[in-house]
């Protein structure tokens, strides 16, 4: 049997329950997963949260990556902003396009 990530968090859960510290569970995964066993710093950051009272060791998705906003509306609205004002910063231009100033540094180079 695999242990998958949601069989340690399992594990994990259940021996955090027990009063285990996070190097012994920690250790004893290494002993039954070998190198498919979850870092050491997983398993301190899994006890942590448990300890201040989440109760789900379940996975959160992140946020989904913004799409780029590059596209042709908008390297036309930041070159009429440029000809409006040649001294125009970058700050300003990503300020009132909506854009990171990544983004428009990227337009502009």
């Amino acid at each position: 049997m695999e242990f998958t990530n949601e069989n340690m968090r399992f594990y994990i859960f259940m021996r955090c329950k027990l009063g285990e510290s996070a190097k012994l569970i920690h250790e004893t995964l290494q002993t039954v997963c070998g190198d498919c066993a979850c870092s050491y710093q997983t398993v301190c950051r899994w006890v942590r949260e448990l300890n201040e009272g989440k109760e789900s060791l379940s996975y959160c998705p992140r946020p989904v990556r913004p799409k780029l906003c590059v596209n042709e509306q908008t390297i036309t609205s930041i070159k009429k902003d440029i000809d409006e004002g040649p001294h125009i910063s970058v700050r300003e231009l990503s300020d009132t396009n909506g854009l990171l100033y990544g983004t428009v540094h990227t337009i502009i180079s």
